[in-house]
C-alpha cells in the first residue's frame, strides 16, 4: 500500500513539467488564424484573393501557407521602352513590400479563371482586379502553377503582368 502513493506522488513531479508544457502550445495554436482550405483549386483561388485582400499591413499567415517553401512571385514591370523586367521576390518581399502601404486596403478578386491540371500540376491564368486605397483598380493576369501534395494544393510560383494601354487584356481571357 505503501507503494501507490510514492508512485503518484513521483508520477505528479515527472508529468507535471509535461503538462504545464503543453499550456503555452494551446494558447499558441488559439492565435493561428484559421486558414481557407485549399483542397480544391476553386478553394485556392479563394484562399488567394483572401490572403492578399485586407489592410495591407494585416496579419500574412495564411497567405504564407499557400506558398510552398522558396515560392516565388514575379510582377513583370513594364518600362516606359516597353521592356519587359521580371522582379523575383520571395513571399516575405512581397508581404514586406506590401505592408509598407500600412492600413491601406487592398482588394483583389479573379474575374475569370482558366486552368490545366495533369495529375498532381496545375497552371491557372487568372484574370485579377486589384484596388489598393483610393486609387483606380488594376487589371491583369496571373499565371499560377500549382501542386497538389493529395490533400491541398500549394503554390510553386505566380507571374503576373498587369495591363496597360500597350498590352490590354485579350477577350479570351475576360468575363
Amino acid at each position: 500500500m505503501r507503494r501507490l502513493p510514492l508512485f503518484l506522488a513521483l508520477a505528479s513531479v515527472v508529468f507535471a513539467p509535461a503538462l504545464r508544457a503543453q499550456e503555452p502550445e494551446a494558447k499558441i495554436a488559439a492565435k493561428v488564424p484559421a486558414c481557407p482550405s485549399t483542397a480544391t483549386l476553386d478553394q485556392l483561388i479563394t484562399a488567394i484573393d483572401a490572403g492578399v485582400s485586407g489592410p495591407a499591413d494585416k496579419d500574412r499567415t495564411c497567405f504564407r501557407a499557400l506558398f510552398l517553401p522558396n515560392a516565388r512571385l514575379v510582377p513583370i514591370r513594364i518600362a516606359k521602352d516597353g521592356t519587359a523586367m521580371p522582379v523575383v521576390l520571395t513571399v516575405e518581399d512581397w508581404v514586406n513590400a506590401v505592408k509598407k502601404r500600412g492600413s491601406d486596403m487592398v482588394v483583389e478578386k479573379q474575374l475569370k479563371v482558366k486552368t490545366e491540371t495533369w495529375a498532381h500540376l496545375a497552371h491557372l491564368w487568372s484574370t485579377y482586379e486589384t484596388k489598393i486605397g483610393e486609387k483606380d483598380a488594376d487589371r491583369g493576369i496571373n499565371s499560377i502553377q500549382a501542386i497538389f501534395d493529395g490533400r491541398q494544393w500549394h503554390i510553386v510560383e505566380i507571374a503576373w503582368q498587369a495591363e496597360t494601354p500597350a498590352d490590354s487584356i485579350p477577350a479570351q481571357y475576360l468575363p
